[in-house]
């Protein structure tokens, strides 16, 4: 993405007689945002949403309109810099690239679940583009491959990527590592309290031994 957004737009089926058009997209003054997935705690934010922040979804606006809406005020309200405080307010499976026409960059972010995927390429001219899907592009495979995914947990800002989130993968791995620990350190309090009573046996073993040699020194 270098000043442009193309998009395709998408249909995801819910039901048997209901879908979704994804993916929801909203312009500014100056920025555009791209947004695949869905906010789960979309309707806390709304509430904390800034007055008269120049950022609205329509009267009577659909969920789509209102996540869009709601990621902009987000985005406005925090100063560059503070990328990380806005991403830690988004619960929910999604990935977005927004735009900012102002600073000529882009800035996108995947959630820790990797439900929505993204691909991003940098351009010889330096220029970022964004992509849900590689099948969609009518390009050879030597191409495709210069395409890189963004891992889930991880934010893009200008051409910097840096991790956000722990993905489902890297928590698992860390779960398991601490069950292992917490059984490791179980079994050696348990090697710990049995040297302990071993010691305690063998030392009442020898009392008698003991009472009786001081007997015999009277």
């Amino acid at each position: 993405m270098a000043g442009g957004v193309t998009v395709q737009p998408g249909i995801v089926p819910l039901t048997d007689e209901l879908v979704r058009v994804t993916p929801y997209v909203q312009q500014s003054k100056d920025t555009v945002l791209v947004f695949f997935g869905a906010l789960s705690n979309l309707h806390d934010l709304l509430t904390r949403s800034r007055p008269g922040s120049g950022v609205a979804a329509p009267e009577g606006a659909g969920t789509g309109a209102l996540t869009t809406a709601c990621i902009l005020d987000l985005y406005k309200s925090f100063d560059s810099g503070r990328e990380l405080l806005m991403l830690s307010e988004l619960q929910g499976q999604y990935s977005f690239v927004l735009y900012d026409s102002s600073k000529k960059q882009a800035f996108a972010a995947r959630d820790p679940s990797g439900a929505e995927p993204l691909y991003y390429k940098v351009d010889e001219d330096g220029g970022v583009q964004y992509t849900n899907s590689l099948e969609h592009l009518h390009r050879s495979d030597a191409e495709r491959r210069s395409w890189k995914e963004l891992k889930p947990g991880h934010y893009m800002l200008g051409k910097t990527v840096a991790q956000f989130a722990l993905s489902l993968r890297q928590l698992e791995k860390r779960e398991k590592k601490e069950s292992l620990d917490a059984d490791a350190l179980h079994m050696l309090l348990q090697r710990e309290s049995q040297a302990e009573e071993e010691e305690r046996g063998a030392f009442s073993a020898l009392a008698p031994v003991r009472s009786l040699l001081r007997n015999r020194s009277k």
